[in-house]
């Protein structure tokens, strides 16, 4: 199931980043980054200009991935996730701008607890963009910003236990930088 819901994922975002509005001549700017939480945490970042100062943003990540064991037994895990938002830009000056907009997201997950518990988690959130972009060079730019979000999490596990969270929150751990190339 798990796998199914992967592919799905897949072909939506395809589809969605690279699906063709017209002839290439009118198509709008468009900018390719990686986004970066801490040195752990990563991000590819797609936008798409709607309109002037505001632009479709794409986020696709691994959440997590990772292993952990000993002789016994081992614990893993591996997470997707993706964000859709509405990006509005106001110039400060010529190369800074003020940057924020709405992004919901979602985020699946599955592990194995040892080697008898398996789980699966879904995460939804609705997020505000807050940040500032510097363009350095006509076609690369720097941005830093924050996402305060809503959260809920859900997590089965395959021996009948379900946890679920809530969370709402702005956290200054959370401040991200990314580095992206415009077309």
């Amino acid at each position: 199931m798990i796998g199914t819901l992967l592919r799905c994922f897949t072909v939506v975002i395809v589809v969605v980043i690279f699906g063709t509005n017209g002839h290439a001549q009118d198509l709008p700017n468009r900018e390719l980054g990686i986004r970066l939480t801490g040195l752990e945490d990563f991000d590819f970042v797609y936008k798409k200009e709607n309109r002037i100062d505001q632009y479709y943003r794409h986020r696709l990540g691994l959440v997590n991935v990772g292993v952990t064991g000993n002789s016994n037994s081992s614990t893993w895990n591996l997470g997707l996730g993706y964000a859709f938002g509405i990006e509005n830009r106001r110039a400060i000056n010529e190369k800074l701008k003020f940057i924020h907009g709405l992004e919901p997201r979602v985020s699946f997950a599955y592990g194995s607890v040892g080697n008898q518990v398996n789980t699966w988690a879904y995460q939804i959130g609705l997020g505000y963009v807050l940040g500032f972009q510097y363009d350095f060079a006509e076609s690369f730019y720097v941005n830093i910003e924050t996402i305060p979000a809503l959260t809920f999490r859900q997590e089965k596990r395959n021996d009948d236990q379900t946890n679920y969270s809530f969370n709402a929150g702005f956290s200054s751990n959370a401040v991200a930088l990314t580095l992206a190339y415009r077309f």
